[in-house]
């Protein structure tokens, strides 16, 4: 399993040329290293041991490319991270491989072309769209998944507002959702879509925000609910309460019309820290135990999918008609699911 590090750490494990050579290494040496894929190049001149790059979740790979462009920059106070490089500074998920190249907000008056990996965005902003998060210049929450609305695709979109929501509505462990403090941050959001209402992309981004809920918990519970919506199915609630013969609670993903619906994340049961010592036959079999539960209090199925259902339409619409359920004759009015692509 790959572990999560925070920017500090990420910082630490990257080292410049400069820096390599200081301590005795040749470029030859590093070339070579680079070769046999023990020390990975992370951005021209800058490098990371490829043990910990391997370890790393694909958001914090691109954080690392993110951390190095900031680093090697020259101009002052130094570029703006923007798009799907500033949500992953914000701690934001990328669904799927993160991009090639940093994202990057271009100052007034400054000149300077895209590269092999810096694609530079030349987009009106003013001084209240830019922060700085862990010692990196970025456009603020709001801003940036706006941006990743804007321009990225529709599964990256969602995944990024319900995160955005998420971090700070929610409550663990006590499940309580602040909608005030959600409403807030989505405000703040149409409020810099509002500016930005000519721009290409705006009618999916003023979507997402409308769809975004900040209850999903992970990335493949916001995807699985943009599936269900995509092939016409009604959400009727989001983390909705079964009860439990002790008298507490079970919690399921999604609610449909008649079943409910859970995202099954490899990490449940593969990822020591989340198990709790847990060992994953004793995880499986508690899950198995959950599950009946919520079908004996309900009397409705428990529908379950993984990542690799949720990759496409078809795919997952094959999911579903595995359990004999296939979508809606007639879809709901007025059209729940995004008519762009």
């Amino acid at each position: 399993m790959r572990t999560a590090h925070d920017i500090g750490t990420i910082r630490s494990a990257l080292r410049s040329r400069a820096g390599l050579v200081a301590t005795g290494w040749t470029d030859r040496q590093i070339r070579t290293a680079v070769r046999l894929e023990s020390v990975r190049r992370v951005h021209q001149g800058w490098y990371v041991a490829q043990d910990f790059w391997d370890d790393l979740y694909w958001e914090q790979q691109h954080l690392a490319h993110v951390a190095a462009v900031m680093e090697d920059a020259r101009e002052e106070p130094g570029p703006v991270a923007c798009h799907e490089s500033a949500a992953v500074v914000h701690g934001l998920p990328l669904f799927g491989r993160p991009p090639d190249r940093v994202h990057v907000l271009c100052s007034d008056g400054v000149r300077a072309s895209s590269t092999r990996d810096v694609l530079r965005h030349r987009e009106a902003h003013d001084a209240d769209d830019i922060e700085e998060v862990d010692g990196i210049r970025c456009t603020t929450l709001a801003r940036s998944v706006v941006d990743v609305a804007r321009s990225a695709s529709l599964e990256t979109a969602v995944s990024c507002a319900d995160a955005a929501l998420h971090s700070v509505a929610a409550s663990s462990p006590s499940r309580l959702y602040d909608e005030d403090a959600a409403e807030q941050l989505r405000d703040q959001m149409r409020a810099v879509l509002g500016r930005m209402s000519a721009t290409r992309g705006a009618r999916k981004a003023a979507w997402v925000l409308a769809f975004a809920d900040g209850r999903a918990q992970l990335p493949g519970e916001s995807v699985s609910r943009l599936r269900l919506v995509q092939l016409g199915f009604v959400i009727r609630g989001l983390q909705v309460g079964v009860p439990r013969p002790d008298g507490g609670m079970y919690y399921v993903d999604i609610d449909t019309d008649d079943w409910w619906f859970e995202f099954d994340g490899k990490a449940k049961y593969l990822d020591e820290s989340m198990r709790k010592g847990v060992s994953i036959e004793e995880t499986v079999l508690d899950e198995k135990k959950r599950e009946d539960v919520i079908r004996a209090s309900s009397g409705r199925r428990l529908i379950r999918a993984t990542g690799e259902h949720i990759v496409s339409i078809p795919a997952f619409a094959g999911r579903l008609a595995a359990y004999g359920i296939h979508s809606p004759t007639r879809r709901p009015r007025p059209e729940a699911g995004p008519s762009f692509g």
